[in-house]
């Protein structure tokens, strides 16, 4: 049985009220409920069962740690314009500021959200995401075609460095650490980096055309048994399926609606957020890895980020 309890983030200019949650039962999705009323939780990221989220509070941009039942347990604004990702590491919280150019660890002891301490890297670098591999954190940050590398207290410790116009946005590890898979937003690549030096040892197209520069390349996630990788394309209303043995797209699959910013794979199933159709979609995933019939579909306003709960 595929169950799942599942979290949505929105933008809130157009409809939307904050986080809403729902459930996956064998394909079949809930009808979405309001999780907690929130101002821009663009992105949401769970731990234990404690949802951070980024967003505005009380007119000021931050983050917010949320219960099980959508209460908000703390806060703390820090910036002035809202960070893109946010994500847990051994207890704190990290935050990717696209707009500001800045990367913010947070503390959590259980009652306060505190600053530890802000990376000012440059203003509209584009940072995107934080990524974390033996004691280093890595931010792609697409504006500057690099991947910065930071200790766990943000002190500076390297680049890696790609060909202009590349974008780097959103990666994954391999379950084993051993490889690093790298998409980019403006040249529609796949990466593959080797974390022992970070050199390139793979790069090939995402799209199913073979298509480069095209723009619009958004999330990624690594299958199960880490073989197969999905990327969405936003502008392109679709999920690329690479089979990682044969290095080639092997299905291009609609996204189910317009611009797929963000989506999430369960043990049977992937769920698409669509921000422009206002839809998050459910299609199952066949033995193989491809991507077959939609299985169900709900409305959520301007859904931009998902992740299970439970």
């Amino acid at each position: 049985m595929d169950e799942k309890t599942i979290i949505a983030g929105t933008y809130t200019d157009s409809g939307s009220k904050g986080i809403y949650r729902f459930t996956l039962k064998d394909g079949k999705l809930s009808k979405p409920e309001l999780f907690a009323e929130a101002d821009s939780p663009k992105y949401l990221a769970v731990s234990n069962r404690l949802t951070a989220s980024i967003g505005r509070f009380a007119g000021a941009c931050g983050a917010g740690i949320y219960d099980e039942d959508g209460k908000l347990l703390a806060q703390k604004t820090f910036e002035t314009r809202t960070s893109c990702w946010i994500g847990w590491h051994d207890g704190a919280v990290y935050t990717a500021n696209y707009h500001l150019g800045t990367v913010t660890k947070l503390s959590w002891d259980g009652e306060n959200l505190n600053v530890v301490k802000t990376a000012e890297i440059q203003e509209k670098a584009g940072c995107h995401q934080v990524l974390f591999h033996n004691g280093q954190l890595l931010v792609p940050c697409l504006f500057l075609n690099r991947i910065l590398i930071f200790d766990e207290d943000l002190n500076y410790q390297g680049a890696v460095i790609f060909p202009d116009g590349t974008g780097p946005r959103h990666g994954v590890f391999s379950a084993d650490g051993s490889a690093l898979y790298l998409v980019s937003e403006l040249s529609n690549e796949l990466f593959v980096l080797d974390p022992v030096d970070w050199g390139v040892r793979t790069v090939l197209p995402v799209l199913p055309s073979g298509e480069t520069h095209v723009r619009g390349t958004a999330a990624v996630r690594l299958s199960g048994d880490g073989t197969i990788l999905y990327v969405s394309t936003r502008g392109q209303d679709l999920v690329s399926v690479i089979d990682l043995q044969k290095n080639r797209v092997i299905q291009g699959a609609y996204s189910g609606g317009r611009h797929p910013r963000d989506f999430i794979l369960t043990d049977r199933h992937i769920l698409c957020a669509n921000r422009y159709s206002d839809t998050v979609v459910c299609f199952e995933v066949r033995d193989d890895g491809t991507i077959g019939f939609e299985t169900d579909r709900i409305t959520i306003p301007q859904a931009v980020s998902l992740a299970v709960q439970k």
